[in-house]
Parts: structure tokens; sequence; C-alpha cells
């Protein structure tokens, strides 16, 4: 079921309207795992030019993983440490390479190359993503995620505040934020990610706000479901529409993605990790499903 929100005619005003301040997205910080980061930069460099924003790369090297040499002595220890001075060496070989790609490109842009162990990514990315507006990662293979990754987008949700941006390894991809779907459920972080989202959805040619088997009544998802967040989406002058999909015993992931299909959305919004880090790593969710799943671009804000 589909209902066409318009925006409203103005509002009796006691003042005189104050001037619109449109919300914008200036500066990007894009996190990369360092092997596929000049494969990957393009699509970053995309965003960044489409909002007309400054890129940051985060270039992130793994510390390789170091050996048990109890039986070997400093053996282990010197070829450990000459593997640490290699990717030393690769990770800056990819920064002067990315430097020249960049250069070519004529947008404002820096470069931070890092080499980190996978138990502190978090931590980077999150001292970083605080002086952004928004993050964004890149998948770098179809297969599970990495844990530079995993990393970045548990550093930027839950230690900096901002919004990710989510761009997974799809041969499809070739626009985001044409045809925007909203996954709406009348909670705190659905809303955080529907005012993230604002400058994607002031450029977006089709809106369709999703809510998933909502419940009637004050409580839930109000009397009559998604209209009160398409009327606060139409006071910033944006047409969209509501869809009421019901699951069907399906998981929510599978209910998004596959209407997300069937809309040919290429971006979706969403809240993401509704409980706390510790319960979200033991029990999963529905943002774990669709970090895995997902063909299709996803804002994720908490």
């Amino acid at each position: 079921m589909a209902v066409k929100i318009a925006p409203p005619a103005a509002d009796r005003r006691a003042f005189p309207p104050a001037k619109k301040q449109a919300m914008s997205i200036k500066t990007i910080l894009a996190i990369m795992e360092f092997k596929t980061a000049l494969e990957n930069i393009s699509l970053a460099t995309a965003v960044a030019r489409a909002h007309d924003a400054h890129l940051t790369v985060l270039n992130i090297g793994e510390v390789p993983s170091l050996p048990f040499y109890g039986f070997g002595g400093h053996g282990y220890v010197e070829i450990w440490s000459e593997e640490c001075d290699q990717r030393k060496e690769d990770l800056a070989e990819v920064n002067t390479r990315m430097d020249q790609q960049l250069a070519r490109e004529g947008l404002s842009y820096d470069l931070r190359p890092y080499l980190s162990s996978p138990e502190r990514e978090d931590n980077l990315v999150a001292r970083h993503a605080i002086y952004c507006d928004l993050a964004v990662v890149l998948r770098s293979a179809e297969q599970e995620l990495e844990s530079v990754e995993k990393n970045a987008i548990d550093g930027a949700l839950f230690d900096s505040g901002r919004p990710v941006l989510y761009i997974p390894k799809s041969p499809e991809l070739d626009t985001i934020g044409q045809r925007v779907a909203i996954a709406w459920n009348a909670q705190r972080e659905a809303a955080r990610a529907v005012t993230d989202a604002l400058p994607f959805l002031k450029k977006a040619t089709q809106i369709d706000l999703l809510v998933v088997d909502p419940v009637v009544g004050d409580e839930d998802h109000g009397q009559d479901p998604g209209s009160d967040m398409a009327l606060i989406l139409s006071r910033h002058g944006l047409n969209l529409n509501v869809r009421i999909v019901a699951s069907e015993g399906r998981p929510v992931s599978q209910v998004l993605l596959e209407t997300a299909r069937d809309l040919k959305s290429d971006l979706i919004v969403m809240g993401a990790y509704g409980h706390s880090r510790l319960r979200q790593n033991i029990l999963g969710g529905t943002t774990s499903e669709m970090l895995e799943n997902s063909d299709v671009p996803l804002l994720l804000s908490r």
C-alpha cells in the first residue's frame, strides 16, 4: 500500500519565516582498506563531488598478526618486523599513487595513511570521523565484510556520532541517492537517520518511506503509520510515498532489500544498532544482516 505525500501549503505564522538554511555535507571521510583503496576511490570521489565536499581519505593497513614464536626464538620476531616494514612501504606506495590520482580530479582532498592493529581500528576511525559530516565505508569484496570495514562502521557509528554511508561491492551500482528508500520504524535511530539523510533527500528524484508490519497506536507507529514523518519531510519541500509492507514471516532485512530492489532504490536510509555494542556483537540483528547482504548503499545513523 502506498500513499503519496506532497508538501503542505504554507503554515500560518505569528512571525515572518526565517531564512532557510539547507543542511549540507562539506567534509567527507572515506575509510578504506589500503589494498583495495585505488579501485574504490572513484566512488568516494563521486560522493564528494555530488556534495561539493572536501574528501579526506583514511587509508588503513593492518599490522601483520604477531606469530606464535614460543618455539622459534627471535627468528619469528625478525620475520614479523620485516613484514611490518613491508606493509608500511606498501601503504606509502598506495598513498602516493592515490595522491597522483586525486590531484587530477580537481577537488579538495587530503590523505591520511595509518598502520593499525585490528583491535585499535575502531578508535582510529572514531578520532577522525568526529571531524567530518559523513563517514563513507567502501566494501572491498563481495564475500564477508573485512575486519577493517567492520571496525570502521563500528567506530564511526558508536563513537563519533556521525552518519555512515556504506557502499557495497555491487556490479550494478551506478548512482547513489537518486531514488531513496527510508526504513521507518518510529524509533530514535531512524529519526536520526532521516535528519542525517536530508542532504541526500534534497537531491533525490524519488523518496519512499517503508514501514514494515506497523502497529497502530500512539505508543507505536501512530494512528496513521508513516504519516507523521512524511509530514515532517513534506515541510522540507519533499514529495514522498508512504509504503506499508507486510513481512509475511520474512526477516525485516529481507523485506527491506526486496522492496528496495522492486522500487529500484539506489540508497536505503535506516537507523542502525538499536541495542548496545555488546548485544549486537553477540546476537547480530537487522543492521548486521543488511551490511552483509545489501547490494544497495546504506546510510546508517545511530
